[in-house]
């Protein structure tokens, strides 16, 4: 049982407790800071409370443990620990490691110390960005455009500084694919320049192109250029080799290597150039071929690889030489030592050497490494004939489909309709296209039977390149049949006028000549037709192929041509050669009316001179006594004759006047076929006075008399 005067202690050390729990509970209303603060002094002056009671002891342990937790919660959550956080956390952690072993056990520190580690984390964080920065920025600085050695060492900087980095450091680095990148570029032009070494660019004697030897020595997307030659072993990029007797020449060849991105590497090389040595030289010319050695089989000398003349003496590899560009399937050879060689060749995995023959045409022989080597002699040129077998073969040439073109089908419309490609089968079973051609030429197209059938064959084709042709083998051609097809057809009506299409200005069509029409399409030319016996002004042409024709006719001297019209009446259009031709259609018939103007025109109509005739005359009497005819003058003052005729009606002869005078007017007349109407048009009429004369009366009388 507690006495008394303990219980007056317990209860007011309840109260204390109470009191500076109230006191902070108000001071967590401060700052994270002030309350950490705040709540440790309480701690430590609550721990200063002895007693030598069990109970009481524990009573302030309890109390400080209260104390440091309600402290604890100060400290934020792990997820929002800020940098500004770190003071309030070491307020803590101090005041946690003054706690007795006792109150330690009293409180759970998890929220402080995943606090700390939280700071932990986030401050290395903030490092590793520096950290990371600034590798960030050393890659940067990476710039192909900068110079061999500026380059290579910013690379070398850059990779040393990033392979220091923690993994998250690393992770922060936002361009480290680009210095993976440029790390790989400068290792593989490395390795590229690596490939040129004194043996592999091989002997080098007098005239050789350096730059050529170590230009072949690496890939297509580099470049290289000397910047540095030790002095009179090379000039003007050519070797200089010493006299025979002198001393070889070394020294070192430095070289740019730049690819086609930009990536460079310098290289060095030592070099040596020996001296002149006698040496007789020759050529060698190498075709290469398939199935045989007919011109039609050339094929590119790039189809085989790696070929070299291996110098049966010194065992010495020679591969350099050119293909012209004319030439693809040869392969030239210069400066070869005299000596008897080894042919040394790859060929693609479908393809056998069939055999190789050496010699000039017609002097071949069988090219055998051992019994029969290529020999080359000095100052000469050595034939060399390679020729290739497919183990795949021709199995089967497939016919062409037969096609059917129109009659007027042009020369260049014909060759673009005859086909361009052919099937063939090899010996797989595989279907190949080839390229067919066709030597038609326009003179022998030109006598094509139109419409009708020909057939024709294309020149010979080439095999594809894998494939050889069959034993026996087969002709390398392909055949079509070419219809020309019947065209439809019209007709066309021509009719011949002068000055307008009047039907009184119709003119015989005998007054033009050569008349034709032709074909803007096949330049045809069209003659043959017909005038009918009463309408001399026509002419009519039947079984015209439907197309757009030009007119073409030959006129009269003094003639010349006015207009052309075409349709039908009243929906005429002026004919152009170019933007309005004639046009022929199926069944149908095309109106063409030309219109012709003479240079000699009308210039004036004679006057008839007065009729005189009895008041009794009969009508037909009368009409005999018309005149047929007057005289017309033209502008160059010819004088014409021109039929007249008169349209006098009996009731009109009746009304008449008898005795008395009347005026007639002639019906229309027609101009000589060389004159014109004048401009503007004259009537082409003539007026006459016919004077009725009463009977003479004392004629009369004196008759009765008698």
């Amino acid at each position: 049982m507690i006495g008394k005067h303990m219980k007056k202690i317990v209860v007011a050390f309840v109260l204390v407790i109470s009191l500076l729990s109230n006191s902070f509970v108000g001071a967590a209303y401060a700052s994270p800071i002030d309350t950490v603060e705040k709540a440790q002094i309480q701690i430590e002056n609550t721990m200063k409370t002895s007693s030598k009671s069990p109970f009481l002891s524990s009573i302030i342990d309890q109390t400080v443990a209260k104390l440091f937790m309600a402290m604890l919660y100060v400290v934020p959550p792990a997820s929002k620990v800020k940098e500004s956080d770190e003071k309030v956390i070491k307020v803590v952690r101090a005041t946690y490691e003054k706690l007795t072993k006792n109150q330690k056990k009293l409180v759970d520190i998890t929220r402080l110390v995943d606090a700390e580690n939280a700071l932990i984390a986030l401050k290395a964080a903030k490092e590793d960005k520096l950290i990371a920065a600034k590798v960030v920025a050393l890659i940067d600085q990476i710039k192909k455009d900068s110079s061999a050695s500026e380059y290579k060492n910013a690379i070398s900087v850059a990779q040393a500084e990033y392979s220091k980095l923690t993994n998250n450091q690393k992770a922060l680095v936002t361009n480290s694919d680009k210095l993976i990148k440029e790390v790989a570029d400068l290792k593989a032009a490395e390795a590229e320049a690596a490939k040129i070494t004194p043996s592999t660019i091989g002997e080098l004697v007098e005239g050789d192109i350096l730059l050529d030897k170590i230009s072949a020595l690496i890939g297509e997307d580099y470049s290289v250029a000397l910047t540095s030659t030790p002095e009179g072993m090379v000039v003007d990029g050519r070797i200089v080799q010493p006299e025979i007797g002198e001393e070889a020449k070394s020294g070192t060849v430095v070289m740019l290597l730049t690819r086609a991105d930009g990536t460079k590497v310098e290289h060095s090389v030592e070099l040596t150039v020996k001296a002149k040595v006698k040496v007789e030289k020759g050529l060698a010319h190498i075709s290469l071929y398939k199935d045989s050695t007919s011109s039609m089989n050339k094929i590119d000398f790039a189809t085989v690889s790696n070929f070299a003349l291996k110098n049966k003496e010194t065992n010495k590899v020679y591969n350099v030489g050119t293909s012209p560009s004319n030439q693809k399937h040869v392969f030239q050879m210069k400066d070869l030592p005299a000596g008897s060689y080894t042919i040394e060749v790859n060929t693609p995995d479908v393809f056998l050497v069939e055999r190789i023959d050496l010699g000039d045409t017609y002097k071949e022989t069988v090219y055998h490494p051992d019994t029969n080597p290529v020999v080359i002699a000095k100052d000469k040129t050595t034939y060399v004939k390679i020729v290739l077998k497919s183990e795949i073969t021709l199995q089967d040439i497939k016919p062409l489909e037969n096609i059917t073109v129109p009659y007027d089908i042009t020369f260049e419309e014909f060759q673009a309709a005859l086909p361009k490609q052919g099937k063939i089968v090899d010996s797989t079973g595989e279907e190949h296209a080839v390229a067919l051609k066709w030597d038609i030429r326009p003179f022998q197209f030109e006598n094509y039977k139109k419409p009708g059938t020909m057939t024709l064959s294309s020149e010979f084709f080439s095999l594809p390149i894998e494939v050889s042709n069959s034993t026996p083998a087969q002709r390398l051609d392909m055949t079509i049949q070419v219809t020309f097809a019947e065209p439809e057809k019209g007709n066309t009506q021509v009719s011949l006028f002068r000055d307008s299409t009047s039907s009184m200005n119709k003119i015989d069509f005998t007054n033009i000549s050569n008349f034709s029409l032709k074909n803007k399409k096949t330049n045809k030319v069209y003659q043959v037709g017909t005038t009918p016996s009463n309408q001399k002004h026509v002419y009519q042409m039947k079984d015209i192929p439907e197309g757009a024709y030009t007119i073409h006719f030959d006129t009269l001297d003094t003639m010349n041509v006015d207009k052309i019209e075409l349709g039908e009446a009243y929906k005429e259009t002026t004919y152009h050669a170019d933007s309005n031709p004639l046009v022929i259609t199926k069944n149908k018939t095309a109106y063409v009316k030309i219109v012709l103007k003479s240079e000699v025109t009308l210039q004036s109509i004679n006057p008839l001179e007065p009729l005189t005739v009895p008041s009794d005359i009969t009508y037909d009497e009368f009409l005999a006594q018309l005149p047929k005819q007057t005289t017309i003058v033209d502008s160059d003052g010819d004088e014409h004759t021109v039929a007249i005729s008169w349209d006098i009606r009996p009731f009109q002869f009746t009304n008449y006047k008898k005795p008395g005078t009347t005026s007639l007017t002639s019906q229309f007349f027609q101009l000589p076929v060389e004159v014109s109407n004048s401009t503007p048009a004259q009537r082409l009429e003539v007026g006459l006075q016919v004077i009725f004369e009463a009977p003479e009366t004392s004629n009369i009388v004196q008759d009765e008399e008698q």
